[in-house]
């Protein structure tokens, strides 16, 4: 690749969101900041308006975040566990990790981490 891009990792964002009975999940991919965020806070508000009970988020695709969509998952952790439900955090790599412990988040997450 000539551009320096990782294939496995774009930095176009995008928020892919599929309700399976009761369960969203969501896909995050590239980077999602603070210009991306409002279309995960959507893709959330769509799952949850839905009728999810449980949320997945993927982080498998995903090269960087910020506080922004920190503030998106928190958002949804509330409101699910509002209507008495779950969110979990799966494919999340050492890095991801260290910035959700920085944040002091990590007990308020379910979190499979990333296999090798």
């Amino acid at each position: 690749m000539t551009n320096g891009e990782n294939p496995a990792h774009p930095t176009t964002p995008t928020v892919r969101a599929e309700l399976v009975s009761d369960e969203g999940r969501i896909t995050l991919s590239g980077e999602v900041d603070h210009g991306a965020a409002p279309q995960l806070d959507d893709a959330l508000d769509r799952l949850l308006s839905g009728g999810a009970k449980r949320l997945v988020v993927d982080f498998a695709r995903l090269s960087f975040f910020d506080s922004a969509c920190i503030s998106a998952l928190v958002r949804a952790h509330a409101a699910i566990t509002d209507r008495g439900g779950t969110m979990k955090l799966v494919n999340v790599d050492r890095f991801a990790h260290r910035v959700l412990q920085i944040a002091g988040l990590l007990p308020l997450f379910e979190i499979e981490q990333a296999k090798r």
